[in-house]
């Protein structure tokens, strides 16, 4: 277990070092945010296309502890063009390879740890809380320390190597994963493998993610040049990373000992989503931005605990990682490369805060379409 927690921890510190200041590091080269936006999209698509293919040869061959070498060591070299090239289509295909990459870890330590741990909610909550953690102490130790320097895209680069390569010695710790089952049937295409429960469910997150991706890809730009926090915007996404770990722990304990449900936790994630946007909208000031990153708990903390333990009672123990790649890839990264692309044309035509408003349609869909499909979501979940 504590090797786990290590994975984790130091897994989501090179989380921390991509995904806040990739927005940064664009708006640095002196592009716009339309071309931002645009470039984003091209790297999300590589989130998209990547794991679905990568975490189909994790499950058949099992051989983890060497994609997770290979995927780290590609995306770290291909961070570098990312981040200091003068040509949008090398910056652009790089952040495709680099999104790719540590996207794929995701879902891959996800599949991972589920199956050393059987499935226990709370274990896993506690496991991936630390990661949650390791995310509020970098971004924490980013803005005191100002290391690295948002301005300075070598040092974003520099950074990521540096994490990446305590990662690697993790990696070399950790225990080997189960062997493949042995199967005689071949695996079946994707519409044969979930029940339509589960489609409902994707399609609810896709429209929660679509929205989330003001949060995900789009708000460092807001702190850094709107309400001019500088350095110190790292300090308030910390704080929303605090909340998702308080609530990563929380949420596993509840979930496990019954106290909620999977689809409780999401339909009240959906309503706080709705409201985190609508504060960024109508408060743009500090204390507006500390509510706001707080609900950051329910948004992604409590949503994606419930959505994990409603694909871990849902899909068969064999299909698990296709289906959290599905989560991932389709569900989530594709929703997100959308949400980024018509965000960075919201914001360069209307503003911020029209982008805020706006965006309170996607969760708003997806509540009522939880509502519609009630007793078909918690029929088993």
């Amino acid at each position: 277990m504590f090797r786990l927690i290590l994975l984790n921890f130091f897994f989501q510190i090179i989380i921390a070092t991509i995904s806040p200041y990739t927005q940064i590091l664009l708006r640095n080269k002196g592009y716009s945010h339309s071309l931002v936006g645009l470039i984003v999209a091209i790297g999300q698509l590589g989130s998209i296309i990547l794991p679905l293919i990568i975490s189909g040869i994790a499950d058949r061959t099992r051989k983890t502890k060497l994609i997770f070498f290979i995927l780290t060591i590609v995306c770290a070299l291909a961070f570098f063009p990312a981040a200091l090239s003068g040509s949008v289509v090398i910056t652009a295909l790089s952040l495709f390879v680099v999104s790719g990459m540590y996207l794929s870890t995701s879902p891959i330590i996800d599949g991972y740890q589920t199956r050393l741990l059987k499935g226990d909610a709370e274990k896993y909550g506690f496991a991936r809380s630390a990661g949650t953690l390791s995310y509020v102490i970098a971004l924490a130790l980013f803005s005191l320390t100002h290391f690295p320097n948002e301005s300075d895209n070598m040092s974003i680069a520099m950074c990521l190597v540096i994490f990446s390569v305590i990662f690697l010695l993790v990696v070399l710790i950790i225990p080997n994963d189960l062997p493949p089952e042995k199967n005689k049937e071949k695996r079946k295409y994707i519409s044969g493998v979930f029940s339509n429960r589960f489609y409902v469910m994707m399609i609810i997150v896709g429209l929660t993610r679509m929205a989330h991706s003001v949060a995900d890809r789009l708000l460092s730009s807001y702190l850094v040049e709107d309400l001019g926090l500088g350095g110190n915007f790292a300090l308030f996404i910390s704080l929303g990373a605090l909340a998702e770990f308080v609530m990563m722990i929380v949420g596993g304990v509840l979930l496990k000992k019954k106290k909620t449900t999977p689809y409780t936790l999401i339909v009240i994630s959906c309503i706080a989503l709705i409201v985190r946007l609508l504060i960024y909208r109508l408060f743009p000031n500090i204390p507006g931005l500390v509510c706001a990153q707080l609900l950051h708990a329910m948004t992604f903390g409590g949503f994606h605990i419930a959505v994990t333990q409603f694909i871990s009672h849902d899909v068969k123990k064999e299909h698990y990682s296709l289906a959290m790649s599905f989560y991932w890839a389709i569900a989530s990264n594709l929703p997100g490369m959308l949400g980024a692309l018509l965000g960075g044309f919201v914001i360069d035509s209307l503003g911020f805060k029209s982008l805020f408003l706006l965006y309170t349609l996607f969760p708003l869909a997806a509540v009522f379409l939880a509502l519609y499909c009630r007793d078909m979501l918690r029929n088993k979940a």
